[in-house]
């Protein structure tokens, strides 16, 4: 080998070094832009972490951070329009998705939202339910507020919707009624100028939504996924140290990128992001299919969406399983190749095929044999299964209780928040009035001469004897009437405080005596004191009705809790009305949609185990319930055909197809989507009535299905009719 060839080889592998140097992303950088889509805050304190301390550096990123002054307008169209983009959007993802944006969301940061409704503490607004026909400011694109209103019965066009300034002195001066918000930095803005407030969040409804997820595009993911996943553990890890070095990172944002914010309020809105992102908790960045799934139901049910969206490729996967393509091709090819070889072979193996096939006929009738051995045991193994599913079956009905209780959660949360939200709201009225206004109003009281002591008294006579809720048009209309009525009356200005407190204590019902309370100078004292009074005496009346349906819903579910000794032994008496009363107590939550019609024609009872039979009730109703999406006219007729007491439940749903009447008590046989039954409910049932000594059948109606179950009746009912 001469010296020329030995330099050549050295310049090629010099070459290649090179290269690979300057190639190599340690070396190199890649540059990649992020949208905000909001001012420069805490929110997005992550990103800035991981910019400064070089963890996007580190992975050969060169990132530049731009914020938003228009919200989130815009942003998924710059992220889509070429590769390098990424940006931070809200749960509107799978809206853009939907709407044909390749958008793919790469991480969540919010395990819950932020967002959420904001009242005065001390207005007139006990309940979400009270702000029909209220002036409400929402923020665009805040989804989950609206979800939440229509799930409480209120729609967009009962309110007095009001373009939002994102001035929170809005909500401050009474300008408008609701405001929305984040909880992590209106709260602040609240807090600091000593104002009271009250914030009703989503997920007391059960809608969940995640919160500031941030994105990219299909053609970033496909062709750098390299660059993707180094982008998205750089960030993760800048919040991880952003969540953990709260006051560094306030420090940094105020020093570096904005000043808009006082360092007290950034560091607010860190504490508060802290359980909303559950750092400790759950891992950074992490989301749920299912959640996702659940955020697609919710706007499905709000006209926003197709139900059962299909998100392959909308959720990014850091860790894709291996492609083993390769390998089946190339098996595919080996298992060819033998093939081929073997027919080669087959003539050379025809010949020794007569001299083996006698032996290979020996061998097969030892290995018959030895199967025949076989299949004995394994019959014998069947047999005990089946035993032990015949006991499994038992220890099914015992659990389906609990599985009962599961379904039941949901709505019996809502059913007890409700109530006990309203009683926490109105306590806090009642003892705002008795800490801080009982002893101003006392004095006020006793400063009135005699004239305005006998207007005070029939003002407050008139409120607190008829209280009664106006909605907002009713409410416009009556002030409209006495402004015209006292157009002569300085003091009944339309938009002024008299004439505001006239409606609100019911005063303008005392006719002609009002004029009389009006010519006092101290009018506007009577009507403010008689309207904190009537407001506390409100308090309470809240308080006495919630307490009553609190301990309605408690008094049922131990109804159907508690077990007598005699019923757990076997058969009993059965009270089929008080049981059936009790689970439809239960179920109210979920019947809100439904029509219910009772004809209880008699009021024997039944033989049979109480527990068991509501189970029969509980499957009979769920399906009913399901069968008509939880809405329209469920029928609960209940005889006595003796020797029989007939219990016949009516859906107004679908209906049954003829083809599969047959097969409906068959174990295992269901017509749900797979995942949502086992097909073994009304098998159960009939198993239930046939060992009670009745019989559960299909009955033919018009419209809907009609399930019949007929129990003897008890033998005290029977010897009294005889």
């Amino acid at each position: 080998m001469g010296w020329g060839t030995v330099s050549k080889r050295c310049y090629y592998v010099f070459s290649v070094c090179v290269t690979f140097i300057f190639c190599s992303p340690i070396f190199g950088t890649e540059k990649v832009t992020l949208h905000l889509k909001w001012f420069h805050q805490f929110q997005f304190a992550g990103y800035y972490a991981a910019l400064e301390k070089g963890y996007y550096k580190d992975l050969g990123l060169d990132v530049e951070i731009f914020e938003s002054t228009i919200g989130i307008k815009g942003i998924h169209e710059k992220v889509i329009q070429s590769p390098g983009h990424y940006g931070v959007g809200s749960n509107e993802l799978i809206q853009e998705r939907y709407a044909g944006k390749p958008v793919v969301v790469l991480a969540v940061i919010f395990q819950h939202s932020p967002s959420v409704l904001f009242f005065k503490k001390t207005s007139n607004i006990q309940s979400i339910h009270d702000l029909a026909g209220k002036r409400v400011m929402l923020t665009p694109r805040m989804d989950e507020i609206v979800a939440y209103l229509k799930k409480e019965g209120i729609e967009l066009k009962d309110l007095q919707l009001i373009e939002h300034k994102f001035d929170p002195n809005d909500l401050i001066l009474g300008k408008v009624d609701a405001y929305s918000g984040y909880a992590t930095t209106q709260a602040y803005d609240f807090k600091k100028a000593g104002f009271s407030f009250v914030e009703y969040s989503p997920r007391v409804a059960g809608i969940d939504f995640y919160g500031d997820n941030f994105f990219t595009s299909e053609v970033e993911v496909r062709e750098h996924p390299d660059r993707v996943k180094a982008f998205r553990e750089a960030s993760l890890r800048g919040w991880q140290y952003a969540m953990n070095h709260q006051e560094e990172i306030v420090d940094l944002i105020y020093e570096k990128y904005s000043k808009r914010n006082s360092k007290e309020r950034l560091l607010f809105e860190a504490k508060q992001m802290t359980p909303l992102i559950q750092p400790v908790l759950v891992e950074m960045g992490y989301m749920n299919p299912g959640r996702w799934k659940h955020i697609n139901d919710v706007y499905a049910d709000l006209g926003m969406l197709p139900k059962n969206m299909n998100l392959r490729g909308f959720i990014y996967d850091p860790n894709p399983q291996t492609n083993y393509d390769w390998i089946y091709y190339s098996f595919g090819a080996v298992v060819s190749i033998f093939i081929v070889v073997w027919l080669v072979q087959w003539r050379r193996l025809e010949k020794q095929y007569s001299e083996n096939l006698k032996k290979q006929v020996e061998v097969r009738t030892e290995e018959l044999k030895n199967s025949n051995e076989y299949l004995q045991v394994l019959n014998q193994s069947v047999l005990n299964t089946l035993k032990e599913l015949t006991e499994a079956q038992d220890r099914l009905l015992s659990s389906e209780k609990l599985a009962v209780l599961g379904q039941l959660a949901a709505g019996m949360a809502h059913e007890l928040n409700t109530p006990l939200g309203a009683i926490v709201s109105s306590n806090q009225s009642l003892a705002d009035f008795l800490n801080n206004k009982i002893n101003k109003i006392v004095e006020t009281i006793l400063g009135f001469s005699k004239e305005d002591s006998i207007r005070f008294n029939k003002v407050l006579e008139e409120s607190i004897k008829n209280q009664t809720f106006l909605e907002g048009k009713t409410e416009r209309l009556i002030k409209k009437d006495l402004a015209s009525k006292y157009s002569s009356t300085l003091k009944m200005d339309l938009y002024g405080k008299h004439m505001q407190l006239v409606v609100e204590t019911g005063a303008y019902r005392l006719g002609d005596e009002l004029s009389q309370i009006l010519e006092s100078e101290n009018s506007l004292t009577i009507l403010e004191t008689v309207a904190t009074m009537a407001a506390a005496y409100r308090s309470n009346q809240i308080i006495s009705v919630a307490s009553e349906k609190a301990t309605h819903v408690i008094r049922a579910l131990k109804s159907y809790l508690v077990t007598d000794k005699d019923i757990l032994s076997g058969n009993t008496v059965v009270d089929v009305i008080f049981e059936i009363e009790t689970i439809l107590s239960l179920y109210h939550y979920n019947l809100s949609k439904v029509n219910i019609v009772k004809s209880y024609l008699t009021n024997k009872k039944c033989k049979g185990n109480r527990d068991k039979l509501n189970q029969v009730w509980i499957n009979l109703l769920n399906n009913a319930l399901q069968a008509m999406s939880y809405a329209g006219t469920l029928e609960i007729r209940i005889q006595s055909i003796e020797p029989w007491i007939k219990v016949s439940i009516i859906d107004s749903g679908t209906g049954i197809p003829d083809k599969i009447k047959d097969k409906i008590f068959d174990p295992f046989f269901t017509t749900k989507p797979d995942g949502e039954g086992m097909g073994l409910g009304l098998d159960i049932c009939k198993k239930i009535v046939l060992q009670t000594g009745g019989k559960i059948e299909l009955e033919d109606v018009p419209n809907g299905a009609c399930f019949v179950v007929w129990l003897p009746i008890a033998e005290e009912d029977l010897n009294s009719n005889s």
